[in-house]
């Protein structure tokens, strides 16, 4: 057997898998927190925050894959990809992460008090009206399709049978479960040097206490998924060593990405040392540290197997 680490995917197309689950998942984790009055306050706010933090977000990862394509004017080939090839998920990704950002500028309307130059415009207020009567909808239309883009970014990956450390069940499972964790990292980076609200307290012990289990779970995950790799293809073998060899892997990500910011929001939940803003900033940018080195490395450790 010949081995080969695949060099088409490289960082760009990480920031784009980043970017895309962390963004869509602070949409939907925003609106979940509005809709349901999560700890007890409205939220209006964070979900104001949140859903144009995942516009940027989503924009930015697009505007990186886009960069990335060979022939920029074949773009309309993955959006009519849906039709001709139902199985390509990046067909049906790109789909999502559209429906996701006009969905998340929809559900801001009514909570924007002011728009400058266009507010006195009869058309502006007749469509803001409509999104107000149709906000919870628009809500669930919104975070469901944030939430698919999440689940989305896993199955890419997934779907390349060539490389055997991304064609496995435990690909979609681990980015989704960070996605949500490094979405809460970034509500909770805004609610406390952003927002600086008294009253939702009860909100950011929730999303704390949140981002501890899905952190744990992460780990938990991670260790299982390679333990897989381990008894299956020598492929699968060749990116275990590689990654399991590779310090910005064991000290970037599972160290500092995962197990300190676990610590961290552990001992704060458990008194052990003063939560607040300093403990939970700390935790939450290790948090998105981690999330990025996750597909970086996952990325440049794709093995393609060569019989010869």
């Amino acid at each position: 057997m010949t081995y080969a680490i695949q060099e088409q995917w490289n960082w760009i197309v990480a920031v784009y898998l980043f970017l895309g689950g962390m963004g869509a998942m602070v949409m939907a984790v925003s609106i979940f927190a509005h809709i349901f009055k999560t700890g007890g306050s409205d939220n209006g706010k964070l979900a104001w925050w949140g859903n144009w933090i995942g516009i940027v977000m989503l924009g930015v990862g697009s505007a990186m894959l886009f960069y990335h394509l060979l022939n920029h004017l074949a773009v309309w080939r993955v959006l009519v990809g849906v039709f001709y090839k139902p199985d390509a998920w990046i067909a049906w990704g790109t789909w999502f992460i559209i429906f996701a950002m006009i969905g998340a500028f929809w559900y801001t309307l009514p909570l924007t008090k002011n728009m400058p130059v266009i507010e006195n415009w009869g058309i502006y207020q007749w469509f803001k009206g409509l999104c107000v009567k149709y906000h919870k909808a628009i809500g669930w239309f919104t975070a469901v399709n944030g939430i698919l883009t999440a689940v989305y970014t896993g199955l890419l990956l997934q779907s390349f049978p060539a490389v055997a450390l991304w064609h496995n069940p435990g690909i979609p499972v681990l980015f989704t479960v960070s996605a949500t964790s490094t979405a809460i990292a970034t509500l909770l980076i805004v609610q406390y040097t952003v927002l600086k609200n008294e009253h939702d307290h009860a909100l950011r012990h929730f999303f704390e206490k949140t981002d501890a289990w899905l952190i744990g779970a992460e780990i938990i995950i991670v260790f299982g998924f390679f333990n897989y790799l381990l008894s299956g293809s020598e492929g699968g073998y060749v990116s275990h060593e590689l990654l399991w060899g590779s310090a910005g892997w064991v000290w970037g990500f599972v160290v500092v990405g995962l197990i300190v910011p676990f610590l961290i929001e552990l001992a704060a939940l458990t008194g052990r040392i003063k939560g607040g803003a300093m403990a939970t900033i700390s935790a939450a940018v290790m948090v998105l540290i981690g999330g990025y080195l996750l597909r970086h490395y996952m990325l440049a450790s794709g093995i393609y197997e060569y019989p010869w």
